[in-house]
């Protein structure tokens, strides 16, 4: 049986897949946090929809499913790590002599 967290991630993968990768930081908590405020029926029923199974599938078909919900860099689509830039040049101070 699939975790709620395993669910939630997936849930989230698809719709950032529907929303296209220009979310911000912002819009990304917003989205974590509405499907995290879902009640477990509601989440499985969403995720029962969002993959075009029957209401009344079982859990090892929802499970079967969520494996092929791939799950991209969500969290931080512009692909930034939040490390510094060290694509420029350095700087005079930091050239090594």
């Amino acid at each position: 049986m699939a975790d709620r967290t395993t669910k939630e991630r997936k849930l989230i993968a698809l719709m950032v897949n529907d929303l296209g990768p220009g979310l911000g930081k912002k819009e990304m908590a917003d989205l974590e946090g509405e499907v995290r405020a879902l009640p477990d029926d509601r989440l499985d029923e969403t995720l029962a929809e969002r993959l075009n199974l029957h209401h009344s599938a079982s859990e090892v078909a929802l499970e079967q499913a969520l494996l092929h919900v791939e799950e991209h860099a969500w969290s931080n689509p512009e692909g930034f790590t939040d490390a510094p830039d060290m694509s420029h040049e350095p700087r005079p101070e930091e050239r090594q002599a």
